[in-house]
């Protein structure tokens, strides 16, 4: 399954064939009508991208995992030519999911100073999600080349999102993100070279955005 959106991700990523793979693979009907009620806009190719390379990403992981948890039963004493070790394979899908996850930041970037400021907020968040799922990636990737072992998947701890915050823990996040907005502003306006621009622009969008709405929450 992660072949087919995979070679859907690395092709010309015809919409009707995405929205194909959407509808065999994807778990939200809701979110196929739409997409296909709405037709094949940029923000609606952006959306069916992201959605395909998360449901590829997870089926990549519940692909690696078995190998390190499944208690091996019976040692057998591979021959000369077997295949290769479960290893191999799965670094090889590791390295397809980092060309993924580049390809969707390629196409994020790319569109996103043409997008309006509240879509801009959606993309931003999601560039984010996908640097970190990079950083992940990437590290497991070295651990494999370095020690010829690929590691467990860390559990990520949910953070709460702003509507999740109380009065007080509104008024620490305000303060934090303050901060970032000052240092993000100071940054922008010293950048050396649009690559640097564009991100830290985009980080400024996004911690101004969420002064914004810390802000209208608090009555301020």
């Amino acid at each position: 399954m992660d072949h087919e959106i995979l070679l859907w991700i690395k092709s010309d990523q015809q919409y009707l064939n995405g929205l194909a793979l959407f509808d065999q693979y994807g778990h939200s009907p809701k979110m196929g009508r739409m997409l296909r009620i709405g037709g094949a806009t940029m923000k609606n190719r952006l959306t069916l991208l992201y959605e395909l390379g998360k449901i590829a990403k997870h089926k990549a992981v519940s692909d690696i995992t078995p190998a390190f948890v499944k208690p091996q039963i019976k040692q057998e004493i591979p021959k000369e030519g077997t295949p290769e070790p479960v290893e191999v394979t799965s670094i090889e899908v590791l390295r397809s999911e980092q060309k993924m996850i580049y390809k969707m930041l390629d196409n994020l970037h790319a569109i996103l100073p043409y997008r309006e400021i509240q879509e801009r907020k959606d993309i931003a968040f999601q560039i984010l999600d996908l640097d970190d799922s990079l950083k992940e990636v990437t590290i497991r990737i070295e651990h494999f080349n370095n020690h010829g072992v690929i590691p467990l998947k860390e559990v990520k701890i949910v953070q709460k999102t702003i509507s999740d915050l109380d009065a007080a823990e509104l008024v620490k996040r305000q303060f934090t993100v303050r901060t970032y907005v000052t240092r993000y502003k100071r940054l922008v306006a010293d950048s050396k070279s649009l690559k640097t621009l564009s991100k830290n622009r985009e980080l400024l969008d996004k911690f101004q955005l969420e002064l914004n709405d810390i802000n209208r929450r608090l009555g301020k």
